[in-house]
């Protein structure tokens, strides 16, 4: 009976390894997630590995260790204890659930009126403030910026800000 396991793939080779488990007749789920990322003053979407380094294949314990152990791209497969424990269905199933087309979305933190944020990237990285409020119909938030005796209002992109 075929059933799910954790499968650690080499650094980077997520897709490698599910390519070669698809060809050779395994269902695999390797999840990705789309992020947006602060690169070079600007920010791109991006779509990376859920996990990094682990895919999760349905086979054969015994039958299809062999060619599922070394299928180009896979490290190893995952133990605990020295033992291979298999997933629950649900849990693929609840991990497919979330996925468009193969990829989820990461949702954004909401921050409330009032509430303590500082800057993490950008030129104003490390600067503390105040969240304000959010901008309707553009991803960015007005904060008070702290400076000394005084605050400044401030019109920044909402993933450059984090609670501390």
């Amino acid at each position: 009976m075929r059933q799910w396991f954790v499968v650690n793939t080499k650094p980077k080779n997520e897709n490698r390894a599910s390519h070669n488990l698809a060809n050779a007749g395994y269902d695999v789920l390797n999840p990705k997630l789309r992020v947006r990322k602060y690169r070079e003053g600007r920010f791109v979407d991006v779509i990376e590995a859920m996990f990094p380094n682990y895919i999760f294949t349905k086979f054969h314990a015994i039958d299809d260790y062999h060619m599922v152990k070394y299928a180009r791209g896979v490290n190893k497969i995952v133990t605990f204890g020295g033992k291979m424990v298999p997933l629950q269905e649900e849990f693929i199933d609840f991990i497919r659930g979330r996925l468009v087309d193969g990829v989820a979305r990461v949702e954004k933190k909401r921050f409330k009126k009032g509430e303590k944020v500082f800057i993490k990237d950008g030129p104003f990285k490390g600067l503390g403030g105040i969240f304000e409020r959010e901008l309707e119909g553009e991803e960015r938030a007005m904060i008070l910026l702290e400076g000394i005796n005084f605050y400044a209002k401030m019109v920044i992109d909402a993933d450059l800000i984090a609670a501390p």
